[in-house]
C-alpha cells in the first residue's frame, strides 16, 4: 500500500494531502471550500476554519492568532505545534492529577514545566508561589483534535459527575 503524497500548505508550510479542503494546522481554506459561508454569519464568506472546533468563521467571528484561525470561543486556547493546552496550574499536584485523569481516559498527553525547578530562593523553592512568581506553571496539552473531548472530560470531572458514575458502577457490582 502506497503512503499518501503530501504537499505543503501555502499559508503555514505544514504537510497536508493534495485533496484537503482546509489546512488542519492553520485553518486556511483552499479552492472550493473558500466559497463556503460562515457557520455563524451565513451572509458572510468564511475566511477560515477554527483549528479547535472546525467551525467555519468569517472576519466578524474569527480571529487569526499566530497564523492560525480560531473562532471567538477558542481564540484564547494556547496552541503549540499541533497540541492545545487543556490545563495549567502553578500547583504541580493538580497538574499531575489532570494528566493522570486524561491519560486514564485514553487521551495522549504532553506536559510542560513538570520537572522540579531545581533551586530555592528566599524560601520559595519549588512551590505554587515560586512557580507563579517565575511564570512557570505546569501545563497539560492534548492533540488539537482531542481538545474538545478533553475539555468535556475535565468539566465532568470538576463537576463531580465522573465520581458519581464511578460510585454507581461500584455499587452495582
Amino acid at each position: 500500500m502506497d503512503s499518501p503524497e503530501y504537499i505543503s500548505c501555502t499559508s503555514c508550510s505544514e504537510e497536508i494531502t493534495p485533496d484537503s479542503e482546509f489546512c488542519p494546522h492553520c485553518g486556511v481554506l483552499f479552492s472550493e471550500a473558500a466559497k463556503e459561508k460562515c457557520d455563524t454569519h451565513p451572509a458572510n464568506l468564511a475566511q477560515g476554519i477554527c483549528v479547535i472546533c472546525r467551525k467555519l468563521v468569517c472576519e466578524v467571528c474569527g480571529k487569526i492568532v499566530h497564523g492560525r484561525n480560531f473562532c471567538l470561543g477558542h481564540q484564547t486556547v494556547e496552541v503549540r505545534q499541533d497540541w492545545a493546552r487543556a490545563f495549567q496550574s502553578t500547583d504541580i499536584n493538580d497538574s499531575e492529577l489532570v494528566k493522570s485523569l486524561l491519560e486514564s481516559n485514553g487521551f495522549k498527553v504532553l506536559v510542560q514545566n513538570f520537572t522540579p525547578m531545581g533551586y530555592a530562593w528566599d524560601g520559595g523553592g519549588d512551590s505554587s508561589i515560586s512557580r507563579s512568581t517565575l511564570n512557570k506553571p505546569a501545563k497539560v496539552f492534548v492533540p488539537i483534535p482531542e481538545y474538545i473531548r478533553a475539555e468535556e472530560a475535565l468539566k465532568e470531572w470538576k463537576s463531580g459527575e465522573a465520581d458519581a458514575g464511578e460510585q454507581e458502577s461500584d455499587t452495582s457490582q
